[in-house]
């Protein structure tokens, strides 16, 4: 019965947009044999005033369907980096063990921001936060870790139009670790580094 009722729906379809079509071929032709019918002088008068019409139709037309499109545009890439800095500012808070930032219930937050990233995030950075979020729940802290959460990065920052020309994942380790520079290094001897084994190597070396 639904098989039924569909293709009746499709057969009224086709049919009103071919007595819709044969309408507006019928106004075209006649349109078009009223104008050649007209003086020579009268018709090129009406060409060029109606030209002249329809060029400054069109033109306010898709002006104003593009400043549409930047407000929207604009109106979201502000939402965007309020979610993503309000992210940010919880992470490095903990990372940096700011007072009361070891104590901090995060669930909450995290519940709240991830609700927010279905609406407002990208899909390239929906899927990097799961990587990295999936990864870390199941692993422990290790080199991939810090590059999960650089490609996190980068995907917020590619989301809200910044460029990420000659930026590595690994540039990010930077920000959150000490001795970055000796994370990489060990990083690139050993791939499957762990945070815990990067922090015996800096005590062997003396570093605090």
């Amino acid at each position: 019965m639904a098989e039924e009722t569909s293709k009746v729906q499709i057969a009224i379809g086709i049919f009103l947009l071919a007595v819709f079509g044969g309408i507006i071929y019928w106004l075209v032709v006649a349109l078009w044999n009223w104008f050649t019918s007209l003086n020579s002088d009268l018709a090129v008068g009406m060409l060029t005033a109606s030209s002249t019409i329809i060029v400054a139709t069109i033109t306010l037309v898709l002006g104003r369907y593009f400043e549409r499109v930047k407000e929207t545009e604009a109106h979201l890439r502000a939402q965007k980096i309020e979610m993503y800095d309000a992210f940010l500012k919880e992470l490095f808070s903990m990372m940096h063990g700011e007072d009361g930032s070891e104590d901090k219930d995060l669930v909450p937050f995290l519940q709240e921001w991830q609700r927010k990233l279905v609406v407002w995030g990208g899909p390239g950075v929906l899927k990097s936060f799961i990587e990295w979020k999936e990864f870390m729940a199941f692993s422990e802290p290790c080199a991939k870790t810090v590059f999960l959460m650089g490609d996190f990065f980068k995907e917020m920052r590619k989301d809200i139009g910044l460029s990420n020309k000659g930026l590595d994942s690994g540039l990010f380790s930077h920000l959150i670790l000490r001795h970055a520079s000796l994370f990489l290094a060990e990083a690139k001897k050993n791939p499957k580094i762990t945070l815990a084994e990067l922090s015996r190597i800096e005590e062997e070396l003396g570093l605090e």
